[in-house]
């Protein structure tokens, strides 16, 4: 499957960065860089998985890989 580079709605990160950005970076200032970081891992290790996968938008219903995973993904 050949995929564009640049192609926001089909990256999941880009999804989950915008949201991290909001509520760990927007408007604030840290005082080393190393708490601006912690900050950012709490907020990520803070997600429930189902909360990680609805901001990056994997559960929305024209999420681009969700028919290849139903139609080639197998549980073992």
């Amino acid at each position: 499957m050949l995929l564009p580079k640049q192609r926001s709605e089909l990256n999941c990160m880009d999804h989950l960065w915008r949201p991290l950005k909001q509520h760990v970076s927007a408007n604030r200032q840290y005082p080393t860089v190393e708490q601006h970081v912690d900050a950012a891992i709490q907020w990520v290790l803070g997600l429930s998985p189902q909360d990680a996968l609805r901001k990056a938008g994997c559960l929305a219903e024209g999420f681009w890989l969700r028919d290849l995973l139903e139609k080639f993904w197998r549980l073992t």
